[in-house]
C-alpha cells in the first residue's frame, strides 16, 4: 500500500468527547485493520495518522468525531506536519473537512506548507505595558503581560474560523528550558533582551505570562521607553510553538474553540500594532460592495481546500473579486498594519491580501 491520502467517504458524525488515546490503542490491539476506514492517511510501514473515528472493542470504526477532526487538523498544521508529505496534506485536509461539512462545523484553515515552520503570535491589548524607572543609576524597565490566561481571543483565522483561549501553566516548561527574547515589534533586528543574558524575566502568575525587561542604552530603545511611557505604545505579544492544544465544537453557538495546553515560547515584545486578519473594518467594506460575506466564506474555504467549484461558486467568487479591483490600492505609506478594531483606519491592506487570496484560490 503506497503513502496516501484516504479519498473522502461519507459516515455518521458524532459530538461526543473524543478519546485519542483509547481509539488509538483500540486500532493498535487490532492489528490496525481499519486504518483505512478510521484515519486519514495510510502507509505501509507506519500504519495510519489522523485517527478521528470512533472504534468498538474489536477495533471496527464507527462514526467520525467532530472533535477528532478538529484535533486532526491541529495535527495537520503543526510544525512538521505530523511527518506526512507535503503533496498529502490537502487530500488529508479535504477529508476530515468533508466529514466537518457533513456535521454542519466549520472546518478549521489548512496552514500552507510554507507557514509550518514559521512561529504564531498572539497580541494582549491595551493597558498591559508600562516603564518602571529605577534609581538615579539604574536603567528604566519595561513591565507587561504577553499573554493573558482563559481570556478568549478575538476571531482567528480567516472570517472567524475560531477563538483561542490559554490554559494556565501553558508556558511553565518553555521558561524554565527556552532562551527567549523580548523584541520590538517582533524584529530580530531590535533586541531589547534576553533570558540568557537576565536582561528579560519572565513569570507565570494567576493572571498570566508576566514579562520584565531591562532594554540597553541605545537611542532606538530609549526612544521606545519614551514612547511607551506616554502610552503611545502599550501593547504586548508572543511568538510560540504549539506544543500540546485541544479543540472544542460549540453547536449551541456555532463556535471552535482552541485552548494552547503547552507551548514553546520564541519571544515576548512590545508592539505598535496588534495584527489579526480578520476585523470588523474588512467585513464592513465587504459588505458595503453588495458581498454576503457568509456566502463567500463558504465558497472561499472550500476552494482553498482544493475542492472543485460549481458554476455558481466559481460566479461568486469571480464577483467579489471584480468588487475588490474597483477599490484603490493604499498607498505605500499606507501599507504598515492597522491594528484590530480601529473603525476608522483605512481596510485596503487588509483588501490587497484578499485579493491575491482570490487569485491563489481561483488557480486550485
Amino acid at each position: 500500500m503506497a503513502n496516501r491520502a484516504i479519498e473522502v467517504h461519507r459516515t455518521a458524525t458524532t459530538d461526543d468527547a473524543w478519546d485519542g488515546a483509547r481509539n488509538a490503542a483500540r486500532l493498535a490491539a487490532s492489528g490496525g485493520a481499519d486504518s483505512r476506514s478510521a484515519c486519514a492517511w495510510v502507509d505501509t510501514e507506519t500504519g495510519g495518522k489522523f485517527l478521528h473515528h470512533e472504534l468498538d472493542d474489536t477495533g471496527k470504526a464507527g462514526p467520525a468525531s467532530v472533535r477528532g477532526c478538529i484535533a486532526a487538523i491541529a495535527a495537520l498544521n503543526a510544525r512538521g506536519g505530523a511527518g506526512i508529505p507535503s503533496e498529502d496534506r490537502d487530500g488529508v485536509y479535504r477529508h476530515l473537512k468533508a466529514h466537518l461539512d457533513d456535521a454542519g462545523v466549520q472546518a478549521p484553515g489548512l496552514k500552507r506548507s510554507a507557514e509550518l515552520g514559521a512561529p504564531e503570535r498572539r497580541y494582549i491589548g491595551a493597558a498591559e505595558l508600562r516603564i518602571e524607572d529605577g534609581a538615579e543609576d539604574k536603567e528604566p524597565v519595561i513591565h507587561g503581560y504577553a499573554a493573558r490566561f482563559n481570556v478568549l481571543s478575538e476571531p482567528l483565522g480567516f472570517f472567524q474560523t475560531f477563538r483561542e483561549k490559554i490554559r494556565a501553566g501553558a508556558f511553565k516548561k518553555t521558561i524554565t528550558e527556552s532562551d527567549v527574547r523580548c523584541l520590538y515589534n517582533h524584529d530580530p533586528n531590535y533586541v531589547l533582551g534576553r533570558t540568557r543574558s537576565r536582561t528579560l524575566e519572565l513569570e507565570e502568575d494567576d493572571l498570566g505570562l508576566k514579562y520584565r525587561n531591562t532594554p540597553p542604552d541605545a537611542e532606538w530603545a530609549r526612544g521606545l521607553v519614551v514612547t511607551i511611557r506616554r502610552g503611545d505604545v502599550d501593547q504586548s505579544s508572543f511568538g510560540f510553538e504549539t506544543i500540546r492544544d485541544e479543540w472544542e465544537f460549540n453547536h449551541e453557538t456555532k463556535e471552535v474553540t482552541r485552548t494552547l495546553v503547552e507551548v514553546k515560547l520564541f519571544d515576548v515584545s512590545p508592539v505598535t500594532f496588534p495584527a489579526y486578519l480578520q476585523t470588523s473594518v474588512g467585513v464592513r467594506t465587504l459588505e458595503g460592495l453588495g458581498v454576503r460575506v457568509d456566502q463567500f466564506a463558504n465558497v472561499f474555504a472550500r476552494a482553498r481546500a482544493g475542492e472543485s467549484l460549481d458554476a455558481e461558486s466559481r460566479a461568486i467568487l469571480d464577483s467579489v473579486s471584480q468588487a475588490l479591483a474597483s477599490i484603490p490600492a493604499a498607498p505605500a505609506a499606507r501599507e504598515a498594519v492597522h491594528p484590530a478594531g480601529d473603525q476608522d483606519l483605512d481596510a485596503s491592506p487588509r483588501l490587497s491580501l484578499l485579493r491575491r487570496r482570490l487569485e491563489l484560490a481561483d488557480r486550485s
